[in-house]
């Protein structure tokens, strides 16, 4: 317990299990939490370590930065483990996330959630809290928590989502409500008679935890589309599992890796479509667009400075089209590999041309703007290959596009560093 409210919890205040660690505790809840002190405390440790088992599946291991006394040579700082402490005069809850060798601090109430009496007993707010040590040192690496402090950072709309993805049932569809209006302005679903929040919405809401209700409502869309086309497996450790709900999370907790530091809903989008092209291949390309356009973050949405959410403008649209004219016979026009993909400063071009003709090899970004013409001019039949600078690039997914005049040819590129 931190009964002094000095993030210290006091001697002797421990839920204590014995010589044989049975830490099966009583727990009443018609009456104050304190009588219930040591169960309250015990679900609280048992989500954490739920959570960072989980998390570790999908990326969030000791390379990444996660918070561990020991992190057996497997790289990274150690000596950081999650310090918890529940508090019993005062109300709400507080996180700290340090740089990695310092331990993230989460206290919390026992005092105001009702039903229960206590939030260390609503374990929606335990993962949302425990998510921000995740995404602080996922978004611009370990040694730099201090990523997600811009207006438009979506921090809070992670920390909902993982608190909603980590207590799914097996039988909630995509309209059940989750939660509601006492946290957060309506509840979460894909119902837009109940929730119709849109990437413009975040314009006008609070920072940070309206602008992140409308993130968190933008993937929520995501996942139910995921759920739908792959299903669900309750088996949230089935990291390599090919169901919505594993695709989802890995998604985006790998996409915080791709992002850059104070990051807008528009980078964050794009680094979800990045982490699809590196785990994925782009399976899920069409899927994720989609979801994101019918909430507003297609592919002509601004974000403009991500340090405000005045300036945001929302889309509907999807972005160019992915299919792209077949090849004549005679032109034969083909790109047999991009590599490296990822890319970091440059990337090889290999394609091939069935008669000599004036060939163009340009660069686009997901919105269908050209940014950047690599080559331009006659190429003679056959193979060629081309070095691609992608130094100057920010983090994200592109698309090499190969033109003649009588044919376009295209392939993705994720450059990531």
């Amino acid at each position: 317990f931190d009964q002094n409210a000095n993030s210290i919890p006091e001697v002797g205040e421990f839920a204590d299990g014995g010589s044989e660690l049975d830490f099966d505790f009583p727990l009443d809840l018609e009456n104050p939490p304190f009588a219930s002190s040591d169960a309250v405390l015990t679900n609280f440790f048992y989500w954490t370590n739920a959570f960072h088992d989980v998390l570790y599946q999908y990326g969030f291991d000791e390379a990444a930065g996660n918070a561990q006394q020991n992190n057996y040579a497997r790289g990274g700082g150690e000596g950081d483990p999650v310090l918890l402490a529940g508090r019993d005069n005062s109300s709400g809850a507080t996180v700290s996330v340090p740089p990695e060798s310092s331990s993230p601090r989460v206290i919390i109430s026992l005092l105001d959630s009702p039903p229960f009496g206590a939030l260390a007993l609503d374990n929606w707010t335990t993962v949302h809290l425990l998510a921000h040590t995740a995404t602080s040192r996922l978004t611009g690496g370990p040694a730099n928590p201090s990523c997600l402090g811009n207006a438009e950072q979506p921090g809070e709309g992670w920390a909902d989502w993982y608190g909603l993805m980590f207590t799914m049932r097996d039988d909630d569809t995509r309209t059940t409500l989750r939660r509601d209006n006492n946290f957060r302005p309506t509840a979460y679903t894909t119902d837009f008679s109940v929730n119709d929040r849109t990437y413009g919405d975040s314009q006008t809401e609070a920072v940070p935890f309206g602008t992140g209700y409308v993130w968190a409502t933008i993937l929520w869309e995501m996942t139910w589309d995921l759920i739908d086309a792959n299903g669900f497996d309750p088996n949230l450790h089935n990291a390599d599992g090919t169901a919505g709900n594993n695709v989802a999370l890995r998604l985006v907790t790998e996409a915080m890796k791709l992002q850059p530091c104070l990051p807008g809903f528009v980078d964050a989008r794009d680094a979800i479509l990045a982490a699809d092209q590196v785990l994925y291949g782009g399976d899920y390309e069409e899927l994720l667009w989609n979801a994101f356009a019918r909430r507003g973050l297609g592919a002509s949405a601004s974000q403009g400075t991500s340090n405000s959410n005045a300036d945001n403008v929302e889309a509907f649209d999807s972005p160019f089209p992915t299919s792209v004219e077949e090849p004549t016979a005679a032109s034969a026009l083909s790109i047999e590999s991009v590599a490296p993909n990822p890319a970091s400063q440059s990337t090889r071009v290999t394609f091939r041309m069935g008669r000599t003709d004036d060939v163009r090899l340009s660069i686009y970004d997901m919105r269908g703007r050209r940014i950047a013409v690599a080559s331009d001019g006659i190429r003679q039949e056959g193979g060629h290959v081309i070095q691609v600078d992608t130094g100057d690039l920010a983090p994200g997914v592109y698309a090499i596009r190969l033109e003649t005049d009588e044919a376009t040819v295209m392939q993705r590129v994720v450059v990531a560093r």
